[in-house]
Protein backbone atom coordinates (compact mmCIF):
# COMPACT_ATOMS: atom_id res chain seq x y z
CA UNK A 1 0.00 0.00 0.00
CA UNK A 2 2.14 2.58 0.94
CA UNK A 3 4.28 2.04 -2.72
CA UNK A 4 1.06 2.04 -4.74
CA UNK A 5 0.12 5.78 -2.65
CA UNK A 6 3.95 6.93 -3.37
CA UNK A 7 3.06 6.03 -7.22
CA UNK A 8 0.06 7.90 -7.70
CA UNK A 9 1.24 10.78 -5.80
CA UNK A 10 4.36 10.92 -8.57
CA UNK A 11 1.41 10.41 -11.31
CA UNK A 12 0.13 14.01 -9.91
CA UNK A 13 3.24 15.86 -9.45
CA UNK A 14 3.71 14.90 -13.08
CA UNK A 15 0.33 16.64 -14.55
CA UNK A 16 0.44 19.13 -12.25
CA UNK A 17 3.95 20.08 -14.14
CA UNK A 18 2.29 20.00 -17.76
CA UNK A 19 -0.71 22.31 -16.45
CA UNK A 20 1.81 25.02 -15.12
CA UNK A 21 3.26 25.07 -18.67
CA UNK A 22 0.20 25.23 -20.49
CA UNK A 23 -0.81 27.64 -18.41
CA UNK A 24 2.37 29.75 -18.98
CA UNK A 25 1.91 29.13 -22.79
CA UNK A 26 -1.20 30.36 -22.49
CA UNK A 27 -0.33 33.50 -20.78
CA UNK A 28 2.19 34.66 -22.94
CA UNK A 29 0.11 33.92 -26.15
CA UNK A 30 -2.40 36.03 -24.40
CA UNK A 31 0.29 38.95 -23.69
CA UNK A 32 1.65 39.12 -27.03
CA UNK A 33 -1.93 39.37 -28.28
CA UNK A 34 -3.08 41.89 -25.97
CA UNK A 35 0.66 44.02 -26.77
CA UNK A 36 -0.18 43.71 -30.65
CA UNK A 37 -3.96 44.89 -29.87
CA UNK A 38 -2.46 48.37 -27.72
CA UNK A 39 0.30 48.68 -30.66
CA UNK A 40 -2.93 49.22 -32.87
CA UNK A 41 -4.73 51.39 -30.51
CA UNK A 42 -1.95 53.83 -29.54
CA UNK A 43 -1.42 53.93 -33.16
CA UNK A 44 -4.47 55.19 -34.28
CA UNK A 45 -4.93 57.41 -31.36
CA UNK A 46 -1.95 59.03 -32.50
CA UNK A 47 -3.24 59.29 -36.29
CA UNK A 48 -6.42 61.06 -35.17
CA UNK A 49 -4.57 63.25 -32.58
CA UNK A 50 -2.16 64.53 -35.74
CA UNK A 51 -4.81 64.84 -37.77
CA UNK A 52 -6.84 66.89 -35.72
CA UNK A 53 -3.89 68.74 -34.53
CA UNK A 54 -3.52 69.96 -38.17
CA UNK A 55 -7.06 70.77 -39.22
CA UNK A 56 -6.82 73.55 -35.90
CA UNK A 57 -3.50 74.69 -36.82
CA UNK A 58 -5.05 75.16 -40.26
CA UNK A 59 -7.95 77.02 -39.05
CA UNK A 60 -6.00 79.36 -37.26
CA UNK A 61 -4.00 80.33 -40.13
CA UNK A 62 -7.32 80.76 -42.02
CA UNK A 63 -8.64 82.87 -38.74
CA UNK A 64 -5.25 85.27 -38.85
CA UNK A 65 -5.98 85.52 -43.10
CA UNK A 66 -9.35 86.92 -42.79
CA UNK A 67 -8.50 88.77 -39.72
CA UNK A 68 -5.89 90.65 -41.66
CA UNK A 69 -8.19 90.86 -44.77
CA UNK A 70 -10.97 92.30 -42.72
CA UNK A 71 -8.78 94.93 -41.48
CA UNK A 72 -8.21 95.95 -45.30
CA UNK A 73 -11.41 95.81 -46.25
CA UNK A 74 -12.43 97.96 -42.99
CA UNK A 75 -9.91 100.45 -44.16
CA UNK A 76 -11.14 100.29 -48.24
CA UNK A 77 -14.40 101.12 -46.78
CA UNK A 78 -13.41 104.37 -44.60
CA UNK A 79 -11.43 105.31 -47.59
CA UNK A 80 -14.73 105.03 -49.92
CA UNK A 81 -16.78 106.49 -47.70
CA UNK A 82 -14.62 109.84 -47.36
CA UNK A 83 -14.31 109.87 -50.71
CA UNK A 84 -18.02 109.42 -51.57
CA UNK A 85 -18.60 112.45 -49.47
CA UNK A 86 -16.17 115.09 -50.85
CA UNK A 87 -17.49 113.63 -54.23
CA UNK A 88 -21.03 114.56 -52.91
CA UNK A 89 -20.16 117.80 -51.51
CA UNK A 90 -18.34 118.67 -54.88
CA UNK A 91 -21.17 117.80 -56.93
CA UNK A 92 -23.70 119.06 -54.71
CA UNK A 93 -21.85 122.64 -55.17
CA UNK A 94 -21.69 121.93 -59.02
CA UNK A 95 -24.90 121.29 -59.15
CA UNK A 96 -26.27 124.48 -57.56
CA UNK A 97 -23.62 126.46 -59.59
CA UNK A 98 -25.25 124.63 -62.98
CA UNK A 99 -28.71 125.18 -61.91
CA UNK A 100 -27.77 129.34 -61.16
CA UNK A 101 -26.09 129.33 -64.55
CA UNK A 102 -29.55 127.20 -65.82
CA UNK A 103 -31.67 129.79 -64.64
CA UNK A 104 -29.22 133.02 -65.73
CA UNK A 105 -29.24 131.52 -69.69
CA UNK A 106 -32.83 131.14 -69.59
CA UNK A 107 -32.97 134.39 -68.96
CA UNK A 108 -30.85 135.29 -71.16
CA UNK A 109 -32.74 133.37 -73.55
CA UNK A 110 -35.66 135.05 -73.35
CA UNK A 111 -34.07 138.10 -73.69
CA UNK A 112 -32.49 136.97 -76.72
CA UNK A 113 -34.98 135.20 -78.21
CA UNK A 114 -36.15 138.27 -79.89
CA UNK A 115 -32.79 138.81 -81.33
CA UNK A 116 -32.18 135.16 -82.89
CA UNK A 117 -30.08 133.55 -80.91
CA UNK A 118 -32.45 131.27 -78.98
CA UNK A 119 -31.11 128.47 -80.67
CA UNK A 120 -28.07 128.83 -79.70
CA UNK A 121 -28.51 129.27 -76.35
CA UNK A 122 -30.78 126.34 -76.24
CA UNK A 123 -27.62 123.91 -77.65
CA UNK A 124 -25.93 125.53 -74.27
CA UNK A 125 -28.97 124.20 -72.00
CA UNK A 126 -28.97 120.45 -73.52
CA UNK A 127 -25.27 120.51 -72.62
CA UNK A 128 -26.21 121.19 -69.18
CA UNK A 129 -28.29 119.14 -68.66
CA UNK A 130 -26.32 116.31 -70.70
CA UNK A 131 -23.99 117.42 -67.44
CA UNK A 132 -26.43 117.47 -64.96
CA UNK A 133 -27.54 113.84 -66.11
CA UNK A 134 -23.99 112.86 -65.70
CA UNK A 135 -23.54 114.17 -62.49
CA UNK A 136 -27.02 112.17 -61.37
CA UNK A 137 -24.88 109.02 -62.86
CA UNK A 138 -21.73 109.43 -60.21
CA UNK A 139 -24.04 109.84 -57.26
CA UNK A 140 -25.61 106.73 -58.51
CA UNK A 141 -22.44 104.76 -59.23
CA UNK A 142 -20.72 105.96 -55.94
CA UNK A 143 -23.89 104.81 -53.82
CA UNK A 144 -23.80 102.09 -55.17
CA UNK A 145 -20.14 101.08 -54.40
CA UNK A 146 -20.49 102.26 -50.95
CA UNK A 147 -23.92 99.80 -51.34
CA UNK A 148 -21.32 97.30 -52.30
CA UNK A 149 -19.07 98.32 -49.70
CA UNK A 150 -21.60 97.60 -46.77
CA UNK A 151 -22.51 94.08 -48.15
CA UNK A 152 -18.67 93.29 -48.03
CA UNK A 153 -18.17 94.88 -44.57
CA UNK A 154 -20.88 92.48 -43.44
CA UNK A 155 -20.08 89.19 -45.39
CA UNK A 156 -16.21 89.62 -44.26
CA UNK A 157 -17.57 90.07 -40.43
CA UNK A 158 -19.70 86.92 -40.70
CA UNK A 159 -17.26 84.97 -42.02
CA UNK A 160 -15.07 85.99 -39.21
CA UNK A 161 -17.52 85.50 -36.87
CA UNK A 162 -18.23 81.85 -38.46
CA UNK A 163 -14.49 80.88 -38.11
CA UNK A 164 -13.74 81.52 -34.76
CA UNK A 165 -17.42 79.52 -34.07
CA UNK A 166 -15.59 76.39 -36.70
CA UNK A 167 -11.97 76.64 -34.21
CA UNK A 168 -14.30 76.21 -31.26
CA UNK A 169 -16.22 73.10 -32.70
CA UNK A 170 -13.03 71.67 -33.79
CA UNK A 171 -11.84 71.38 -30.11
CA UNK A 172 -14.82 70.28 -29.24
CA UNK A 173 -15.00 67.58 -31.59
CA UNK A 174 -11.43 66.56 -30.43
CA UNK A 175 -12.45 66.47 -27.06
CA UNK A 176 -15.23 64.27 -27.94
CA UNK A 177 -12.87 61.94 -30.20
CA UNK A 178 -10.43 61.10 -27.06
CA UNK A 179 -13.90 60.74 -24.97
CA UNK A 180 -15.31 58.27 -27.39
CA UNK A 181 -12.18 56.33 -27.57
CA UNK A 182 -11.52 55.70 -23.72
CA UNK A 183 -13.46 53.00 -22.49
CA UNK A 184 -17.16 54.22 -21.22
CA UNK A 185 -16.59 54.74 -17.52
CA UNK A 186 -17.96 57.19 -14.71
CA UNK A 187 -15.53 59.45 -14.98
CA UNK A 188 -15.48 59.62 -19.03
CA UNK A 189 -19.03 59.65 -19.52
CA UNK A 190 -19.81 63.50 -17.50
CA UNK A 191 -16.97 65.10 -19.40
CA UNK A 192 -18.50 63.38 -22.19
CA UNK A 193 -22.19 64.99 -21.95
CA UNK A 194 -20.63 68.27 -21.12
CA UNK A 195 -18.71 68.52 -24.58
CA UNK A 196 -21.42 67.19 -26.57
CA UNK A 197 -23.77 70.05 -24.80
CA UNK A 198 -21.59 72.45 -25.92
CA UNK A 199 -20.63 70.95 -29.51
CA UNK A 200 -24.49 71.48 -30.02
CA UNK A 201 -24.77 75.07 -28.52
CA UNK A 202 -21.19 75.95 -30.91
CA UNK A 203 -23.34 74.73 -34.07
CA UNK A 204 -26.72 76.23 -33.00
CA UNK A 205 -24.76 79.73 -32.57
CA UNK A 206 -23.03 79.29 -35.51
CA UNK A 207 -26.49 78.94 -38.02
CA UNK A 208 -28.26 81.43 -35.62
CA UNK A 209 -24.82 84.10 -36.74
CA UNK A 210 -25.15 83.05 -40.42
CA UNK A 211 -28.87 83.78 -40.55
CA UNK A 212 -28.57 86.73 -39.19
CA UNK A 213 -26.23 88.19 -41.30
CA UNK A 214 -28.09 86.77 -43.98
CA UNK A 215 -30.59 88.22 -43.00
CA UNK A 216 -29.07 91.89 -42.68
CA UNK A 217 -27.39 91.74 -46.21
CA UNK A 218 -30.39 90.70 -48.29
CA UNK A 219 -32.49 94.02 -46.48
CA UNK A 220 -29.02 95.95 -47.08
CA UNK A 221 -29.61 94.52 -50.69
CA UNK A 222 -33.54 95.94 -51.10
CA UNK A 223 -32.35 99.44 -50.23
CA UNK A 224 -32.11 99.57 -45.71
CA UNK A 225 -29.24 101.85 -44.64
CA UNK A 226 -26.89 99.82 -43.14
CA UNK A 227 -26.77 102.30 -39.83
CA UNK A 228 -30.27 102.30 -39.57
CA UNK A 229 -30.07 98.15 -38.92
CA UNK A 230 -29.69 96.92 -35.56
CA UNK A 231 -26.02 95.62 -34.28
CA UNK A 232 -25.47 91.93 -34.47
CA UNK A 233 -23.78 90.76 -31.10
CA UNK A 234 -20.76 88.96 -31.05
CA UNK A 235 -21.72 85.39 -29.74
CA UNK A 236 -20.23 84.75 -26.28
CA UNK A 237 -19.62 80.73 -25.44
CA UNK A 238 -19.35 79.19 -21.99
CA UNK A 239 -16.02 78.52 -20.59
CA UNK A 240 -15.31 74.92 -21.76
CA UNK A 241 -15.94 72.16 -18.79
CA UNK A 242 -13.22 71.50 -16.46
CA UNK A 243 -10.38 68.67 -17.25
CA UNK A 244 -10.33 65.83 -15.29
CA UNK A 245 -7.45 63.85 -13.89
CA UNK A 246 -8.43 61.41 -16.10
CA UNK A 247 -8.05 63.48 -19.03
CA UNK A 248 -4.54 65.28 -17.75
CA UNK A 249 -2.40 62.25 -16.95
CA UNK A 250 -0.96 59.44 -19.72
CA UNK A 251 0.38 55.89 -18.95
CA UNK A 252 3.39 54.38 -20.45
CA UNK A 253 4.56 50.90 -19.87
CA UNK A 254 7.95 50.73 -17.82
CA UNK A 255 10.53 49.48 -19.49
CA UNK A 256 12.64 48.17 -16.95
CA UNK A 257 10.28 44.76 -16.59
CA UNK A 258 12.18 41.97 -18.06
CA UNK A 259 10.80 40.48 -21.34
CA UNK A 260 12.21 37.32 -20.95
CA UNK A 261 9.73 36.16 -17.37
CA UNK A 262 6.17 35.60 -18.85
CA UNK A 263 4.45 37.50 -16.10
CA UNK A 264 5.35 40.93 -14.66
CA UNK A 265 7.28 41.48 -11.76
CA UNK A 266 8.16 45.19 -9.68
CA UNK A 267 6.70 48.26 -9.77
CA UNK A 268 3.38 49.08 -11.83
CA UNK A 269 3.95 52.01 -14.49
CA UNK A 270 3.90 55.25 -13.01
CA UNK A 271 1.70 57.63 -15.30
CA UNK A 272 3.18 60.34 -16.87
CA UNK A 273 2.23 63.74 -18.45
CA UNK A 274 2.56 64.60 -22.04
CA UNK A 275 3.95 67.82 -23.06
CA UNK A 276 1.23 70.09 -24.97
CA UNK A 277 1.84 73.60 -27.13
CA UNK A 278 -2.01 74.44 -25.94
CA UNK A 279 -2.87 74.95 -22.41
CA UNK A 280 -6.40 74.02 -22.88
CA UNK A 281 -5.12 71.02 -25.13
CA UNK A 282 -5.69 67.40 -24.02
CA UNK A 283 -3.22 64.65 -22.83
CA UNK A 284 -4.03 61.63 -23.78
CA UNK A 285 -3.32 58.46 -22.25
CA UNK A 286 -0.94 55.97 -24.03
CA UNK A 287 -2.40 52.86 -22.45
CA UNK A 288 -6.19 51.87 -22.69
CA UNK A 289 -6.99 50.78 -18.82
CA UNK A 290 -9.58 48.21 -20.27
CA UNK A 291 -6.77 46.50 -21.87
CA UNK A 292 -4.43 46.56 -19.08
CA UNK A 293 -6.63 45.14 -16.56
CA UNK A 294 -7.87 42.32 -19.27
CA UNK A 295 -6.08 39.45 -17.34
CA UNK A 296 -6.21 40.49 -13.69
CA UNK A 297 -7.24 43.60 -11.88
CA UNK A 298 -3.93 46.03 -10.72
CA UNK A 299 -4.33 47.76 -7.02
CA UNK A 300 -6.09 51.04 -7.24
CA UNK A 301 -3.28 53.89 -7.14
CA UNK A 302 -3.27 56.48 -4.66
CA UNK A 303 -4.09 59.69 -5.34
CA UNK A 304 -0.50 61.58 -4.10
CA UNK A 305 1.28 59.15 -6.65
CA UNK A 306 -0.98 58.92 -9.63
CA UNK A 307 -0.85 62.57 -9.86
CA UNK A 308 3.21 62.84 -9.91
CA UNK A 309 4.10 65.41 -12.48
CA UNK A 310 7.25 67.47 -13.23
CA UNK A 311 5.40 70.49 -12.05
CA UNK A 312 4.72 68.88 -8.43
CA UNK A 313 8.12 67.19 -8.38
CA UNK A 314 9.54 70.99 -8.87
CA UNK A 315 6.91 71.94 -5.79
CA UNK A 316 8.36 69.46 -3.64
CA UNK A 317 11.57 70.58 -4.34
CA UNK A 318 13.33 67.44 -5.88
CA UNK A 319 14.92 66.23 -9.02
CA UNK A 320 15.60 63.12 -8.82
CA UNK A 321 15.06 60.86 -11.94
CA UNK A 322 13.46 57.77 -10.47
CA UNK A 323 9.46 57.96 -9.86
CA UNK A 324 8.22 56.07 -6.32
CA UNK A 325 6.15 52.95 -7.80
CA UNK A 326 2.19 53.62 -7.20
CA UNK A 327 1.69 49.79 -6.21
CA UNK A 328 3.18 46.36 -6.53
CA UNK A 329 1.41 43.27 -8.47
CA UNK A 330 1.66 40.00 -6.60
CA UNK A 331 3.95 37.16 -7.71
CA UNK A 332 2.03 34.18 -9.27
CA UNK A 333 1.89 30.59 -7.54
CA UNK A 334 5.81 29.42 -7.19
CA UNK A 335 7.34 32.86 -6.65
CA UNK A 336 6.21 33.92 -3.50
CA UNK A 337 9.78 34.27 -2.21
CA UNK A 338 10.24 36.56 -4.45
CA UNK A 339 10.00 40.20 -2.80
CA UNK A 340 10.19 43.31 -4.41
CA UNK A 341 10.62 46.29 -1.91
CA UNK A 342 9.52 49.99 -3.87
CA UNK A 343 11.84 52.70 -3.13
CA UNK A 344 10.51 56.15 -2.06
CA UNK A 345 11.92 59.10 -2.45
CA UNK A 346 11.12 62.20 0.75
CA UNK A 347 11.57 65.61 -0.96
CA UNK A 348 14.27 68.07 0.57
CA UNK A 349 12.66 70.63 2.79
CA UNK A 350 12.72 74.15 1.08
CA UNK A 351 9.99 76.90 0.19
CA UNK A 352 8.48 75.47 -2.86
CA UNK A 353 6.29 78.61 -3.34
CA UNK A 354 9.61 80.50 -3.87
CA UNK A 355 11.08 78.19 -6.18
CA UNK A 356 8.25 78.37 -8.38
CA UNK A 357 7.96 81.98 -8.02
CA UNK A 358 11.52 82.52 -8.84
CA UNK A 359 11.22 80.57 -11.93
CA UNK A 360 7.94 82.35 -13.47
CA UNK A 361 9.75 85.73 -12.07
CA UNK A 362 12.47 84.44 -14.75
CA UNK A 363 10.27 83.72 -17.25
CA UNK A 364 8.08 87.13 -17.08
CA UNK A 365 10.14 89.16 -15.79
CA UNK A 366 7.53 92.32 -16.04
CA UNK A 367 5.40 90.92 -13.31
CA UNK A 368 5.71 91.18 -9.72
CA UNK A 369 5.38 87.94 -7.28
CA UNK A 370 2.01 89.28 -5.93
CA UNK A 371 0.55 89.23 -9.53
CA UNK A 372 1.93 85.90 -10.00
CA UNK A 373 1.00 84.73 -6.84
CA UNK A 374 -2.99 86.20 -7.46
CA UNK A 375 -2.73 84.24 -10.90
CA UNK A 376 -1.43 80.94 -9.44
CA UNK A 377 -4.45 80.89 -7.52
CA UNK A 378 -6.84 81.86 -10.15
CA UNK A 379 -5.51 78.93 -11.89
CA UNK A 380 -5.68 76.52 -9.27
CA UNK A 381 -9.30 77.64 -8.91
CA UNK A 382 -9.84 76.94 -12.24
CA UNK A 383 -8.67 73.75 -12.43
CA UNK A 384 -9.27 72.84 -8.60
CA UNK A 385 -5.39 71.18 -8.63
CA UNK A 386 -2.38 71.92 -9.93
CA UNK A 387 -1.22 68.20 -10.60
CA UNK A 388 -1.18 67.08 -14.07
CA UNK A 389 1.22 70.05 -15.56
CA UNK A 390 4.74 70.60 -16.15
CA UNK A 391 6.62 73.68 -15.95
CA UNK A 392 5.93 74.46 -19.83
CA UNK A 393 2.18 74.14 -19.70
CA UNK A 394 2.10 76.02 -16.54
CA UNK A 395 4.11 78.95 -18.47
CA UNK A 396 1.45 78.95 -20.75
CA UNK A 397 -1.44 78.85 -18.67
CA UNK A 398 0.39 82.28 -16.91
CA UNK A 399 0.97 83.81 -20.20
CA UNK A 400 -2.70 83.17 -21.46
CA UNK A 401 -3.84 85.21 -17.55
CA UNK A 402 -1.67 87.97 -18.48
CA UNK A 403 -3.15 88.52 -22.14
CA UNK A 404 -6.63 88.26 -20.53
CA UNK A 405 -5.83 90.83 -18.00
CA UNK A 406 -3.96 93.07 -20.95
CA UNK A 407 -7.24 92.67 -23.17
CA UNK A 408 -9.48 93.81 -19.92
CA UNK A 409 -7.10 96.91 -19.35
Amino acid sequence: LPAQTDFRTADADVNTDQDIERSLDKMMSERALLKERYQEVLDKQRQVENQLQVQLKQLQQRREEEMKNHQEILKAIQDVTIKREETKKKMEKEKKEFLQKEQDLKAEIEKLCEKGRRQLWEMELDKLKNQHNEINRNILEETERAWKAEILSLESRKELLVLKLEEAEKEAELHLTYLKSAPPTLETMRPKQEWEMRLNRIRMTKESVRDQFNDHIQMVRNGTKLSSLPQIPTPTLPPPPSETDFMLTAFQPNPSLSPRLPFPIGPVPVPMVMPSADPRALSFPLLNPAISRANQPSPPLPASQGRSSPVVASLMGTHSPHMAPAASIPPPPGLGGVKVTPEFHVPQPADKLEKLLEKLLTRFPQCTKAQLTNILQQIKTARRTMAGLTMEELNQLVAAKLAEQHERA
